[in-house]
Formats: C-alpha cells, sequence, structure tokens
C-alpha cells in the first residue's frame, strides 16, 4: 500500500524524464568476493539488471555485455551477480574496467518505502491512515519517494536525510491537528488531540467548574 500514486510523484517533485536510466557506473570489481561496488545500487534480491562497457572498458570475465543477470545484495553498496533469480553467485575472474550496471529504478517498491516511512513520522492517533489520503502526506510521500528514486539515479542535489528531516517536521505539525482515525472515533477524542499546549475550551467546561 502507497500513499502516493505515480501521478502524485510527478506532480509533486520529479520532474517528467528524470529518471531515464541510462546506467551508472560502478566503483569496483571485487574477484575475492565476487562482489560489484555501487553505492545506493537499490537492487532487491532478485531484482534483474545488465552490465556493459563504456568505450575502452571490459566486463568483468566470464559475464555478457546485454544478458540479463540477477542480484544477490551483500550490502547498500555491493552486490553479486547471478544467472537466475534466486541463484547462486557468479565466480568472476576479472575485475574489468570502467563497468556500467543497467537497471530499472524499484517506483513502486520506494513509493512503498516512503509510505512506511510517513507512518512512522505521524503520530499514533493518525495511523493507520485510510484513503483517501490527506494531500500533504501524498505529497510528503511522494517527495521522499522521488528524492529516493534520483538519489538511485545518481540525480539527487539535495541529500536525502535534508529532505527526510524536512517531512518530518511537516508531518509533525500537520498530525498535532488532524483528527483521531476511524469514522466511529467520538468527537471528543477528535477535540482532545487537536487541543494545542494553550489550553482550548470548546465546550465552555470552564464555566462550571471545569479545568
Amino acid at each position: 500500500m502507497a500513499y502516493c500514486d505515480l501521478a502524485d510523484l510527478f506532480a509533486y517533485g520529479l520532474p517528467r524524464g528524470a529518471l531515464r536510466n541510462a546506467g551508472r557506473l560502478v566503483g569496483s570489481v571485487d574477484v575475492v568476493t565476487n562482489t560489484i561496488e555501487l553505492d545506493v545500487h537499490g537492487l532487491a534480491s532478485g531484482s534483474p539488471f545488465s552490465l556493459r562497457a563504456e568505450a575502452g572498458g571490459l566486463l568483468p570475465s566470464p559475464l555478457v555485455s546485454g544478458t540479463l543477470y540477477y542480484a544477490v545484495p551483500v550490502s547498500e553498496a555491493r552486490f553479486s551477480v547471478a544467472a537466475t533469480a534466486g541463484g547462486g553467485a557468479i565466480d568472476l575472474t576479472t575485475t574489468g574496467s570502467r563497468v556500467v550496471m543497467v537497471a530499472d529504478l524499484p517506483e513502486a517498491a520506494v513509493r512503498e518505502w516512503a509510505s512506511r516511512l510517513v507512518d512512522d513520522m505521524l503520530s499514533g492517533h493518525v495511523v493507520p491512515l485510510v484513503a483517501p489520503y490527506p494531500e500533504i502526506v501524498r505529497m510528503t510521500t511522494a517527495e521522499l519517494s522521488a528524492g529516493r528514486l534520483l538519489a538511485l539515479a545518481g540525480l539527487q542535489s539535495k541529500s536525502l536525510a535534508e529532505i527526510t528531516d524536512a517531512a518530518h517536521l511537516r508531518l509533525a505539525r500537520w498530525s498535532r491537528g488532524a483528527l483521531v482515525r476511524g469514522a466511529n472515533a467520538p468527537q471528543s477524542a477528535a477535540l482532545a488531540v487537536s487541543a494545542t499546549s494553550a489550553y482550548r475550551d470548546p465546550r465552555g467546561w470552564r464555566d462550571f467548574g471545569g479545568l
């Protein structure tokens, strides 16, 4: 479940055409561990990708240009290459040079990741959210998703930490005044959570001895 859709992604911060993924130059190839280094590679286990060499470069043996391979993630910065989804790592015998990894960006998975991050940022009385989602939630989820996707594509100028911190502040302000979740929540509970630190008395109880 995601709090924003693809249209929101483009409406709230992702320039159209920005995610044309022409490939990313890998950092290094380790023939001892049979891993490829690529910071924030974004590949899940079994994710398909291909490899090619830039002009004057060579692929690590025995990999073949344009062949569909499958990821075996080791960390966020390293992965191994498998011939089949769920298969074992291919033994790399040479390091190659100027190797480029090409993979579709995980747009749907990133939107779900951003939605879970938004859940963690919201006050407990607000979650779980129920559709239709408030515009501020859709917008913030889309901005987080765009930041993550641009980072994966190597195009992000602002750090993901900056985007996340700004989103946290925005949602914290909004959720303090949000109604208690659920259509059956009593109005009195909603009034309680929307009150500020300076006590509000919407029902006039103070006049009758209320706190």
